[in-house]
């Protein structure tokens, strides 16, 4: 049995079936339909570049096929109706091999689908065929552009899969071979898993990366906003996206490095967030665990390598929360471990925080809502894991002194420079001595923690800072230690 798709301005196709049968059709029901093979030709025209592609899946097979419920989504008369209606319950088919003429070649073991739905109320391919425009070569305007998106989002949103995915899958490309392993969706994750492909630099690899909560047609209407040719996107167009997902996830993976022949690695990319207000999540997580090759090209990076570190161990760990019945935005705890150098932890609190700093995007009433926040206990460890041994070892070669000396010598410029802060706050005085006694022994702990003595508004403090930074610190109690 033979489909022909027709000729158009793109080209035209045609689809061949063997081995067709239909088990138990009544009602517009189905049982199962089964194919043993399905084989596909498209002529593609294409100005300079003419293509043909061919290509045979085998094993198709649709189980509980119900017609009536397209009937539905179909008829004006069930406009109103919210119920999800299943269309399929299963969807399978594979092994699939494509090929072109310009040598691209694409193996798929298989793919499957699971309960297929419709909410009629949404599902109005009617009204989307309807859009669609009678001169198919005439190009469209952008309002026209967004209507037909619009309309094909809300087709998206009455379409619910319970489960989708694409078994291996190669591509083959006179450039190289790359592969996937899977391709998932289910209850809103979408995930891309085991791919080996090759790039400019040599060969990439990912064990896996996920979007969650993801949504076809909440991301078409955020791309919707955003198409407004010559203009650029407002920042709450922008800030859209944290509303169609809720987080990202990037594991495995393996990379070159720029042009060298060192590798960056990627243990996990993880950053979620939640409880929106307005556009904004008041709620996030970031993590990242991974190593990369230090860059001789970064001044910045250029002691690091001098030092011998050619490589930077990344464990970052970071969460912030705001509580909208008390007002309290925390950053707790945020943590960096850089390997052998050191690894740090910050807590940060402000108090008073509006809630209309998270709602408005207009930077005057920003700053307005921004004069209300203030400053709450802030205290920093850092575990020093030979970040000391390394910048008492570049003063070393710049002062051109031995090491215990350079290390002495920034000891004191440290209680020099501190005089000049604990005269006009004692309490000062204890943050100097331990990082003074920080510098003079590796491998020691420093702990600082500063609590206001009253209120502190942060925009004051910020501009203190600038200007008159003992002036700043006084406004805070000091309490400082080192400890092995």
């Amino acid at each position: 049995m033979s489909f022909d798709s027709g000729s158009g301005p793109g080209g035209s196709g045609e689809i061949t079936y063997s081995g067709l049968a239909v088990q138990n059709l009544k009602q517009g029901k189905v049982d199962a339909i089964k194919a043993d093979r399905a084989a596909i030709s498209v002529e593609v025209k294409q100005p300079g570049r003419p293509d043909k592609l061919t290509g045979e899946l085998a094993n198709v097979i649709v189980n509980d096929f119900d017609a009536t419920a397209i009937i539905a989504a179909l008829d004006p008369q069930t406009s109103s109706d919210e119920t999800y209606r299943r269309v399929y319950r299963q969807v399978s088919a594979g092994p699939y091999a494509f090929k072109s003429a310009q040598g691209l070649r694409v193996d798929v073991d298989g793919f499957v689908m699971e309960n297929i739905d419709v909410q009629p109320s949404k599902f109005r391919l009617a009204e989307l065929f309807a859009a669609l425009p009678q001169d198919q070569s005439a190009i469209p305007t952008p309002a026209q552009s967004r209507e037909m998106l619009e309309k094909v989002a809300g087709v998206y949103e009455g379409l619910r899969i319970g489960k989708a995915e694409i078994g291996k899958i190669s591509i083959g490309t006179p450039q190289g071979t790359g592969k996937v392993n899977a391709i998932r969706y289910r209850e809103g994750e979408f995930a891309i898993e085991g791919v080996d492909t090759p790039a400019p630099q040599g060969q990439f690899k990912m064990e896996r990366f996920a979007l969650k909560s993801f949504s076809v047609a909440n991301l078409m209407r955020w791309a919707t906003g955003l198409a407004n040719p010559g203009q650029a996107p407002s920042p709450d167009q922008m800030l859209g996206l944290f509303r169609v997902l809720e987080g990202a996830e990037i594991k495995g993976v393996v990379s070159p490095y720029k042009n060298t022949r060192q590798l960056i690695t990627i243990d996990t990319i993880s950053l979620n967030w939640g409880q929106l207000v307005g556009s904004i999540p008041s709620k996030a997580n970031l993590v990242v665990k991974m190593v990369t090759p230090t860059d001789p090209s970064n001044p910045a990076q250029r002691p690091l390598i001098m030092a011998g570190v050619d490589k930077l161990a990344i464990d970052l760990d970071l969460g912030a929360a705001w509580t909208e019945s008390s007002g309290a935005f925390a950053l707790a705890p945020a943590t960096i471990d850089l390997g052998n150098l050191a690894k740090a932890q910050v807590r940060f609190a402000l108090a008073n925080v509006p809630r209309g700093l998270f709602t408005t995007t207009d930077p005057m009433e920003a700053m307005s809502e921004m004069a209300q926040v203030e400053t709450g206990a802030l205290e920093l460890s850092l575990r020093d894991s030979g970040v000391v041994d390394l910048v008492v070892a570049q003063f070393s070669r710049m002062q051109n002194v031995s090491r215990d000396a350079a290390r002495s010598a920034i000891a004191e410029m440290i209680r020099a420079q501190g005089e000049k802060v604990t005269a006009a706050n004692l309490d000062a005085k204890a943050a100097v001595d331990a990082l003074a006694g920080f510098v003079e022994t590796s491998g020691q702990t420093l702990t600082i923690k500063l609590t206001p003595l009253g209120k502190v508004p942060v925009m004051q403090l910020m501009d203190a800072l600038n200007h008159e930074p003992i002036v700043a610190l006084a406004q805070f109690r000091i309490e400082a230690s080192t400890g092995l």
